[in-house]
């Protein structure tokens, strides 16, 4: 940990981390991750596109691969969120059905 509370990867996981562009709005799911960090994105968009967003996200995860989403975002209102189950409400950490 440092000085503001903040931690750091070790290399060794850093090196296993692909970080890359990809459209939310235009682009197929991309791969088989196992941990999609969506942080303050999804409320800037309208519910359809949230649901669409989410659905992009479960079809991008391995099976029971996490989505951790902003403090001020849920997937409690969108008919793609039944396929999560909440792991952690305050932290906002999901996990894929």
């Amino acid at each position: 940990m440092n000085q503001y509370g903040a931690g750091r990867f070790s290399d060794k996981l850093r090196q296993s981390v692909v970080f890359s562009q990809h459209n939310l709005v235009t682009d197929s799911p991309f791969g088989e991750m196992v941990l999609v960090i969506c942080r303050n994105v999804l409320i800037y968009f309208e519910r359809a596109l949230q649901n669409r967003v989410v659905e992009l996200f479960h079809a991008s995860l391995g099976h029971r691969g996490f989505l951790m989403l902003g403090s001020k975002e849920s997937l409690t209102y969108l008919p793609a969120g039944s396929a999560f189950e909440q792991l952690d409400r305050e932290a906002r950490i999901y996990r894929a059905l």
